[in-house]
């Protein structure tokens, strides 16, 4: 399993929930060797998840952005970006 690390280096599980813990209760930011997740506000009211791509293995630079109430799709593309594997419930 590749390391994901947050906004400060410390590491982060590569598990939805505690992506999701440090996104919206954290640092608000989590990189992977192939990518970055975190959460912009655009405006007041409005926050969003933007999953971004670095140009690593011939692939081009690109971001997506999400609204924040579509967590587990930007999750689903940062994991095929940053080439993590999520490990199961069970811990195996």
């Amino acid at each position: 399993m590749k390391q994901l690390m947050n906004r400060n280096g410390l590491p982060v599980p590569a598990t939805a929930k505690d992506v999701f813990e440090e996104l919206m209760r954290g640092t608000g930011s989590v990189m992977g060797e192939g990518g970055a997740i975190f959460i912009e506000t655009p405006t007041v009211h409005e926050k969003q998840i933007v999953v971004s791509r670095s140009p690593v293995g011939g692939h081009a630079a690109e971001v997506r952005k999400f609204p924040s109430n579509r967590f587990q799709e930007a999750f689903g593309q940062f994991v095929t970006w940053a080439s993590v594997t999520e490990p199961r419930e069970n811990g195996l």
